[in-house]
């Protein structure tokens, strides 16, 4: 704000008898938070053991990709026009949320955000805070096993997952049959249940959605759901990239497909509501394509998604309540007689978004991300362009 400008306002707040807001704008906290995100990126890369020769693995650090995700779009060897590099964006981030990240990110706040509004979402049972189960409305009053068989009394898993998480990380499912109870559909003991919830903190309990007939045909075992990236601009929220995760064995009892934990990413065309080919990078970083599921042998491409067009209608709705919160990922399940809203990501990774197509690609989506620094170089101006149109001696 310009001098003037910051007088003029003084100026009215003394007029109508306006307090002024003299607290921290907060930049010096939101630039230490981007700081660490970059750190923990470099770290993660620095210690993953990828495989990959180092001369490849220099060669995507100077783009600014980690090793793992340059093999996946094919960039350390070649053109990375419109593709959002990981470094950068580990910088820059959190700033496109700023200090809504961890309202948006907290899924027990979503969730009650998203019930208010009457969007699909799993019901939320309770909490556990330091090793104490705790019921959220109504329920056992004793905050121990009580309150677990409470939750799981109709012999159905109840998911339990960190308030703060990503990548399948920490989440697990629960069930009790008979008084005999399963973790991840192992037999577990009773002390093996108070134990395991005894040692977690910060986490929700949720009920389990079933998904629906097209992705429980492709592959059972795990939940399989939709990554919808939405942004925000001038113009409101707007999808800008939907793709369709897989489990696999290696990624059980999730679908994760970031980081090598095995799963598949399946291309959405959002028009015609049908899956692509899917993709996979395997523990030597070799890229495949599936046109079928590598384990079950079920058809992905050309599988249809009913009703989609209505679920992503519903993520708009979603993203719309929070129109300051311009970068968020939505991991949505279909079911068979809609759809629910799992949870929340942001800032969210981008790796799934990328795994088809650069999100550059989209002039909407690169206007958006043109604002925090990100360019799409004209062509002509790429190392490998330059190099082609080089004349020969």
């Amino acid at each position: 704000m310009s001098g003037r400008a910051d007088r003029d306002a003084r100026d009215r707040f003394r007029r109508f008898g306006i307090e002024r807001n003299v607290r921290s704008a907060g930049w010096l906290d939101l630039r230490l938070r981007r700081l660490v995100r970059l750190l923990r990126e470099i770290h993660t890369e620095a210690r993953s053991r990828t495989g990959i020769p180092w001369r490849r693995r220099l060669r995507a650090w100077r783009k600014g990709f980690r090793s793992r995700h340059a093999a996946l779009y094919g960039v350390d060897d070649g053109d990375d026009r419109g593709y959002v590099p990981d470094f950068p964006y580990a910088w820059r981030n959190y700033a496109m949320n700023g200090f809504w990240n961890p309202i948006v990110g907290n899924k027990l706040v979503i969730s009650q955000i998203l019930a208010a509004r009457g969007i699909p979402h799993p019901r939320v049972f309770g909490v556990v805070s330091h090793g104490r189960p705790l019921a959220l409305a109504g329920g056992s009053a004793d905050a121990g096993m009580a309150t677990l068989r409470d939750w799981t009394a109709d012999a159905r898993p109840v998911v339990f997952r960190p308030h703060w998480s990503g990548g399948g990380e920490g989440v697990f499912f629960l069930r009790r049959q008979d008084d005999a109870w399963f973790v991840n559909g192992r037999d577990a003991s009773t002390a093996d249940v108070a134990g395991l919830i005894g040692g977690l903190d910060r986490y929700i309990a949720t009920a389990f959605v079933d998904q629906a007939a097209y992705a429980r045909a492709i592959h059972p075992p795990s939940t399989n759901t939709l990554r919808v990236l939405t942004l925000v601009d001038g113009d409101g929220p707007f999808v800008a990239s939907v793709v369709h995760r897989f489990g696999t064995s290696r990624s059980f009892p999730v679908d994760n497909f970031h980081q090598g934990r095995g799963g598949v990413c399946a291309a959405v065309d959002a028009a015609t509501e049908t899956l692509g080919a899917a993709v996979s990078l395997d523990r030597h970083n070799r890229r495949a394509s599936h046109a079928v599921h590598p384990e079950t042998g079920s058809p992905i491409a050309g599988v249809a998604i009913p009703g989609l067009k209505e679920a992503l209608d519903g993520v708009l709705a979603a993203a719309g309540c929070f129109p300051e919160a311009t970068c968020v990922g939505w991991d949505l399940l279909m079911t068979d007689d809609g759809y629910s809203i799992l949870e929340a990501n942001s800032p969210p990774g981008i790796v799934v978004s990328q795994a088809h197509a650069p999100l550059l690609a989209n002039p909407r989506v690169a206007a958006y991300f043109a604002g925090y620094g990100f360019a799409v170089p004209p062509r002509g101006t790429t190392r490998s362009e330059r190099a082609a149109a080089a004349p020969s001696s």
